[in-house]
């Protein structure tokens, strides 16, 4: 509990090993949960907020430690935070190049030595007790006797027992209980060392006209990798849209109906300049549109073939709907005589989900000549 309460701890120090271990492990749990277990927006965010007091509570003890000014704290935190932000929001995989802020603002803050020696537990050291992770050194003292036995060269036994001893000159007899006992000496202050982090410091220190343009240069480099696919994809939306604008406005401009021939079970035929056959009818109301169409492929499969009693299925070009329930089944003038002829031998037809019986559909078809040579 006292180690959870330390990541949350806003006074004290982090030396720089403890901040980057921190740091990796935010990142990581970002990483994580944010690609793998949370769907949900709201999860996501509140991740990003419990993630982001972690992160800057440490950077604000890492920039104490080396008597940084807080502001230096707020804005690692305050880029890493909406860099994060940014990756939640955005769908593209590229999103994840706006790391590299994170990762430059905590490697900064990394490479900067601490200003003072300092007593650290697992390299923090603060007001939230952390003893108990921390084991103390214990140096045995051999107890040294005061009792002088007498001897014939004026030495004592001790003395002779131990004659390769080293004494230094002046040092005070202790007291035979304290002599006599196990100590525990205290830790001492040392600074804080980590070979990385000094070799990060000392090239920044020698080249920092270098170190910018380098850090500016990878961070325009990662804004360019994420606004590529919208910069690019903007104008195939627009040609995309352009086209299919213009197709619809052919297909409305070029299609013209004619002989309009009444059919016995509540639908129409007609012929396009082209001689291509349309079947028409109404039905339930419904948005205008394409339902289906051959080129795409897409809509509702239903209306892809005109399937007859027997089995015989002939493909659509398109389906259309017009005035809400409209229907217009066009066909290629290559079936045209193929769907009138089974028109008018077969007993029925699907289309579109809507069964028609063609009972009598010879007799209306002979009524007309332009039908009647198709179907004979």
């Amino acid at each position: 509990m006292q180690l959870l309460k330390s990541l949350f701890c806003f006074k004290g120090l982090d030396n720089s090993e403890r901040f980057l271990a921190i740091t990796l492990g935010c990142l990581a749990m970002f990483l994580l949960f944010n690609g793998v277990f949370f769907a949900e927006l709201f999860a996501k965010i509140a991740l990003l907020a419990l993630i982001s007091i972690v992160y800057f509570a440490t950077s604000i003890r890492r920039c104490r430690d080396s008597h940084k000014g807080a502001g230096l704290a707020w804005f690692t935190s305050v880029v890493s935070c909406l860099s994060l932000l940014m990756i939640i929001l955005l769908p593209d995989a590229s999103r994840y190049a706006l790391l590299i802020f994170a990762v430059i603002g905590s490697l900064y803050l990394f490479s900067i030595p601490s200003a003072n020696p300092h007593v650290y537990v697992l390299g923090y050291y603060g007001p939230i007790d952390l003893s108990a992770f921390s084991e103390p050194v214990k140096i045995e003292r051999k107890p040294i006797s005061n009792r002088i036995e007498p001897s014939l060269f004026g030495q004592s036994s001790g003395e002779q027992g131990d004659e390769y001893s080293f004494h230094p000159p002046g040092q005070n007899e202790q007291d035979n209980d304290v002599a006599n006992s196990a100590t525990e000496s205290e830790p001492q202050a040392k600074f804080a060392r980590n070979d990385l982090a000094e070799l990060i410091h000392n090239w920044l220190t020698k080249n920092q006209a270098l170190a910018m343009i380098v850090s500016l240069v990878i961070m325009v480099f990662s804004v360019t990798i994420v606004s590529l696919p919208y910069v690019l994809s903007e104008p195939t939306e627009a040609l995309n849209a352009s086209e299919t604008a213009e197709s619809v406005t052919l297909t409305k401009i070029e299609r013209q109906r004619s002989n309009l021939l009444a059919m016995p079970d509540e639908f129409y035929l007609l012929l396009d300049q082209h001689d291509g056959l349309i079947v028409h009818w109404q039905a339930d109301q419904i948005n205008n549109g394409e339902v289906w169409s051959q080129l795409t492929g897409k809509g509702d499969d239903s209306c892809e073939v005109i399937e007859f009693n027997n089995g015989d299925k002939v493909r659509t070009i398109n389906v259309e709907v017009e005035d809400s329930g409209d229907y217009y089944a066009n066909f290629s003038p290559l079936d045209t005589a193929l769907v009138v002829r089974s028109l008018a031998r077969r007993g029925n037809f699907g289309l579109c989900g809507y069964n028609f019986s063609l009972t009598g559909s010879q007799k209306a078809l002979n009524s007309n000549p332009v039908y009647s040579d198709y179907a004979n």
